[in-house]
């Protein structure tokens, strides 16, 4: 066995931890490269250029997310100006090493020395300085001052690198000795064991998939809801700082239709005052001169392309401020057949001739929902799925039914269907597939948003060229 291939100097531990999921989880995966690092450094084989740029270009990438997302915590955390100052340098000086390396001329060096640099910031400033970060945030969020927070740093003596170091080398200079223990010992037990370890190991293999499958799809949920929970702070800001100039564009709107109809009413009387005037053909000539026909003409329009284009405005600042509705405000009991058939019928209109709807529910429950908030959420999703069959004939379908304590409502078409990169998005407000003006991208956001407020959730399959299902779960009965 070639022990070399198998070096693992830093195994990821308790004191790697800063204590916040996504430093953290960026952090694992710079151990993970150490030690891949590690494995080239004892095999002694060079990194080919297009190895290198690669590394480089990861570690770009790792700075350009990691650091942003760092420097993102730490101002919401008002940390002391000096901490800040000081992380953000040390994270300038990472980015200004890594793009120095890119001009390595020995090649017989790179790994070695990128070796140590990655070893050196992880010991440096992950296990020093994020940690320093780590506890002044804690002690910011318990109560403290951020001048405090960053005064106590100065007294604390304790160097995680130290551990890790030691637990480095540990592993270093034992891999050889454990790894003959490990081959004597092996034959020996091999034969007897061999089968209850490989019943244990697909049972925890099943068992680690499905937790994979869950995780996953906890992880992909509560990235979507922090996506709408940022949108709809930020949606109610400013949605309050629209509102107010919006009301007086309207007004004026409004006063401009007037001042422009009695101006009109003005050129009509002079028309006829000038009919029988001395002054006639001067008043003719200044008409002609200032295309007053024209503006007769164009001036009502324009007025009424602004009014018509200041209400889309409206509506939607109005959709921004749902975001940052906490729920429905008012529920009621509600036949869910009634809800259904209510916005198959409020959709007719945007479908094609050939666009067939089939229904696959009976008589559905009644249900404490807001029906008002539930059928544009049920009309969002009905629109979308007959928009996705295009100019042609094709099905769309609408199936209930009650699945265990939860209702299911199924929404599929037979139309063009998405790519992952498409899916992954479609619930992000303001994102289209469609031609400029022709969509404002809310419509399966607020759909989101809505199910969410009731409790429920929404799944998503698609296959592009044969046609997507979106998925409806909402709780038969609403938790206390």
């Amino acid at each position: 066995m070639n022990s070399a291939s198998h070096i693992v100097p830093f195994q990821w531990a308790d004191y790697f931890e800063t204590g916040f999921d996504d430093v953290d989880g960026q952090h694992h995966k710079l151990v993970d490269l150490i030690n891949v690092l590690a494995q080239r450094a004892a095999s002694g084989s060079e990194l080919q250029p297009v190895e290198l740029t690669h590394v480089l270009d990861g570690l770009a990438r790792y700075a350009l997310h990691h650091f942003a997302t760092e420097e993102a915590l730490m101002e919401a955390a008002g940390l002391d100006p000096r901490h800040l100052r000081a992380h953000r340098q040390l994270h300038a000086d990472f980015v200004t090493q890594v793009e120095e390396m890119r001009s390595t001329a020995d090649p017989a060096r790179v790994v070695p020395v990128l070796y140590r640099f990655v070893t050196s910031w992880l010991t440096f400033h992950i296990l020093d300085t994020d940690h320093s970060m780590a506890r002044q945030m804690r002690a910011v969020a318990a109560g403290s001052t951020p001048e405090a927070a960053f005064e106590a740093e100065s007294g604390h003596r304790g160097d995680p690198g130290n551990t890790a170091l030691i637990g480095a080398v540990r592993n270093l200079l034992g891999l050889v000795a454990e790894r003959n223990n490990e081959l004597a010992s092996i034959n020996a037990r091999l034969e007897q064991r061999v089968a209850e370890r490989t019943a244990a190991l697909t049972a925890a293999n099943q068992a680690l998939r499905h937790t994979l499958d869950s995780l996953e799809d906890t992880r992909t949920r509560l990235q979507e809801a922090d996506k709408l929970a940022a949108v709809g702070q930020l949606a109610a800001g400013v949605a309050h700082e629209i509102n107010n100039p919006l009301a007086f564009v309207a007004s004026n709107l409004g006063t401009l239709r007037e001042y422009a109809e009695r101006m009109l009413a003005l050129v009509n009387t002079a028309d006829r005052l000038a009919a029988t005037s001395a002054n006639r053909e001067a008043w003719q000539a200044a008409r002609a001169e200032t295309d007053l026909e024209f503006i007769r003409e164009d001036l009502p329009v324009l007025v009424v392309e602004s009014t018509r284009g200041l209400g889309r405005v409206a509506e939607i600042v109005q959709a921004l401020q749902g975001f940052a509705s906490p729920g429905p405000s008012e529920t009621s009991e509600v036949s869910l057949s009634a809800l259904l058939d209510g916005a198959i019928k409020a959709t007719a209109a945007s479908r094609r001739p050939g666009q067939e709807v089939v229904r696959g529910y009976g008589v559905l429950p009644s249900m404490a929902v807001n029906p008002t908030l539930l059928g544009e959420a049920f009309k969002a999703l009905i629109d979308n799925a007959g928009r996705a069959l295009g100019n042609v004939s094709g099905t769309l379908t609408v199936r209930a039914r009650e699945v265990g304590a939860e209702l299911v409502v199924d929404v599929e078409d037979t139309g063009c269907g998405m790519d992952e990169a498409t899916r992954s998005r479609i619930f992000e407000p303001f994102f289209t597939t469609r031609p400029v003006g022709q969509g404002r991208g809310l419509g399966l956001s607020s759909a989101y948003r809505i199910v969410r407020q009731h409790g429920g959730r929404i799944e998503v399959g698609s296959v592009p060229g044969k046609g997507s299902r979106f998925r409806v779960l909402l709780p038969l009965h609403a938790s206390a």
